[in-house]
Order: C-alpha cells, then sequence, then structure tokens
C-alpha cells in the first residue's frame, strides 16, 4: 500500500516517460515460501500449520476453470503465477519512474508483514 503511493509520486514527477501510458510497477516479488518463512520469523520462529497444494495441481486446476470458462480461471492463473516465484509481467517500469527494489524507498516484505501482523492498513496509517 505504501508503495502505491510512492509509484504515483514517481510517476507524476515523471510526466515525459509515464504520461499515456499503462506501467507495471512493483515494490518486491517473492514467493509463498518466503512470505511464510517472514510470518514464522516475526511470530517467533515457530513453524506454521499449512495446507500446501501442488503446482502440478494448481496448474491442472487452472487450466480446466479456462477450458470451462469459469471465472475463477484468473485466481488459478494468478496463484500459478505466484507460486513460481513470478510476476504477470516479464519486466517491469519501476526503472522508468526510477523506484527500483532495493532502493530503501519501496515497501519490502519484512516491513509489508509488520503491518499485516499489526492489523494490516487502516485510515489512520497513511
Amino acid at each position: 500500500m505504501l508503495s502505491v503511493g510512492k509509484f504515483v509520486v514517481a510517476t507524476l514527477r515523471h510526466p515525459e516517460t509515464s504520461f499515456g501510458k499503462a506501467l507495471k510497477v512493483q515494490s518486491f516479488i517473492v514467493t509463498p515460501n518466503q512470505v511464510l518463512a517472514e510470518f514464522e520469523k516475526q511470530t517467533g520462529g515457530e513453524k506454521w500449520k499449512v495446507t500446501r497444494t501442488s503446482l502440478e495441481d494448481i496448474r491442472t486446476g487452472e487450466a480446466k476453470a479456462w477450458e470451462e470458462g469459469n471465472p475463477r480461471a484468473v485466481s488459478y492463473t494468478l496463484r500459478r503465477i505466484w507460486a513460481e516465484g513470478s510476476t504477470l509481467y516479464e519486466k517491469n517500469d519501476n526503472s522508468v519512474v526510477e523506484l527500483e527494489e532495493g532502493s530503501g524507498e519501496l515497501e519490502t516484505l519484512s516491513q509489508a508483514v509488520k503491518k499485516g501482523l499489526e492489523g494490516g492498513y487502516k485510515a489512520d496509517t497513511f
């Protein structure tokens, strides 16, 4: 959430490269296992009980949902992409607005998990 605002401001600061374009930006790219590890770390290191779905099962469900015209197919696709540790795009446009992952300006996984454990983003967050 915090990074979204920073990306908006960054696009306004770079109108020559961002005007009239749909920019693909992202604060950090992680796998579900990295997210789980960060939650476990921040909650005292105890292993969480998780239910796993194999990537093959996700791919099978995705193919079936698209074949059937099921609107939930998009959810399967997003879940597969994230489970693979990837994103929707081969390349993002962070450099266009001069906000790169690891720059210290964007929210990190650690910060996002901390905020989630504190109750998430609320009206008084900003």
